[in-house]
This record gives C-alpha cells, sequence and structure tokens, in this order.
C-alpha cells in the first residue's frame, strides 16, 4: 500500500468517525473498547497512557538506524510516520489549548474527503527531517503527556462542549469541524493505534 492509500483510507475511517461523532457523541467511547460507553477523565487518560507505552515499546524496538530508514511506506520511512506522529500530537495539543484559552484559530487545516490533509502532512514531517529519532519521540511523547493534564485539568464545559476546529474539507471557514475536546483526545488514540498497527508489523512487535 503506498503513502497515498494510507491516507486514503485513514482519511475515510477518521471522517466517519468525526461524523458519527457529530450525530451521537457517546459514540466516540468506542475508542474505548469494553471500557464503557461514557467518556470519562480516566478513560481519556488511560488511552492516552496506554499508546505512550505502545509507542515507548517502538522505540526501543528502533536500537537500529537502520530500521528507522527502513521504507514504512512508500513515500516514508519509519523515522518520517513518527515525525508524522508527533506533528499531529502537537497539533492535538495545540487545538486543544487554544479552545480552552477560549482563542481563535488563525489557520486552517484543509482535510480534503478521500485524500486528508496531504499538504499539511507533507510540510510538517518536512520541517522534522533535521530531527533525530530520539527528538521526535521526545516530542512526541511530550505533547501527548500534555493532553493527559489537559484531559483530567480542563472544566466540564471545555472538555465535553463541541469547539470549532480548524480543520475543514474544503478550505473554507465555515466548513470546520465542530467536535468535543474529549472526542478529539480519543481521535488522537485512533490515529496513533492506526500507524502503531503498521510500526509493530515491521519491527515485528507482538500485539
Amino acid at each position: 500500500m503506498n503513502q497515498l492509500d494510507v491516507e486514503r483510507t485513514l482519511i475515510d475511517e477518521w471522517q466517519a468517525f468525526v461524523s458519527a461523532v457529530r450525530t451521537d457523541p457517546d459514540l466516540a467511547a468506542s475508542t474505548a473498547q469494553a471500557r464503557g460507553s461514557r467518556i470519562t477523565r480516566p478513560i481519556i487518560w488511560a488511552e492516552l497512557e496506554d499508546v505512550r507505552l505502545a509507542f515507548a515499546e517502538v522505540h526501543a524496538a528502533l536500537d537500529d538506524e537502520s530500521k528507522s530508514i527502513a521504507l514504512a511506506t512508500t513515500a516514508w520511512s519509519v523515522k518520517d510516520v513518527v515525525s508524522h506522529l508527533a506533528s499531529w500530537a502537537t497539533e492535538f495539543r495545540r487545538q486543544i489549548e487554544t479552545v480552552a484559552a477560549r482563542e481563535p484559530f488563525d489557520y486552517l487545516i484543509t482535510f480534503t474527503p478521500k485524500v486528508g490533509p496531504t499538504e499539511w502532512n507533507a510540510r510538517e514531517v518536512g520541517r522534522r527531517r533535521s530531527q533525530s529519532l530520539d527528538e521526535a519521540f521526545r516530542e512526541l511523547d511530550t505533547a501527548t503527556a500534555r493532553v493527559q493534564e489537559l484531559a483530567l485539568s480542563l472544566p466540564e464545559d471545555v472538555l465535553f462542549t463541541a469547539a470549532e476546529l480548524p480543520q475543514t474539507p474544503d478550505g473554507r471557514p465555515e466548513s470546520r469541524w465542530r467536535t468535543r475536546l474529549a472526542d478529539l483526545m480519543l481521535m488522537k488514540c485512533w490515529h496513533d493505534r492506526y500507524h502503531l498497527g503498521r510500526l509493530r508489523d515491521l519491527l515485528s512487535l507482538p500485539e
């Protein structure tokens, strides 16, 4: 599967999830299978901790540089995938903090249906090419830990009320996504696990 196919699959499933959440917010808790249908702070924190531990395991398995430069897709190396995950972790953290501060977004991320935010992804991965693998993992973990802190500390009306985000399917501000921050945090976990599966396969790690 090439990079475009990976992104299309991910975006199709992610946008279906977002659409479902818009009509039934409690459906987002399906990300936390077997933990109940109601999203709570402990559930969000535990989901984020689960992906942090999984990334730590992947990081430890990349003990040889040749493993990190191996192709994970036709376009991205393993390190590029980690940089992609770090870029989104930082972006999720930024979005959550911006909403919590009740500040407006002064930018948009075009999330084209069937294609995804390819321009944004390519730019953010490119910006991180000079990072070491350790730095990419550090950014990923630091941003995820910050989202965990916010999951426990944000006021109820901020965490569980729909907010307008910079993602838009057509580049128009009026089409921006509206999603609860609690759901956005679980979307981050879903996105992480999507790529974790591929990394685990490449490194022959057990599920």
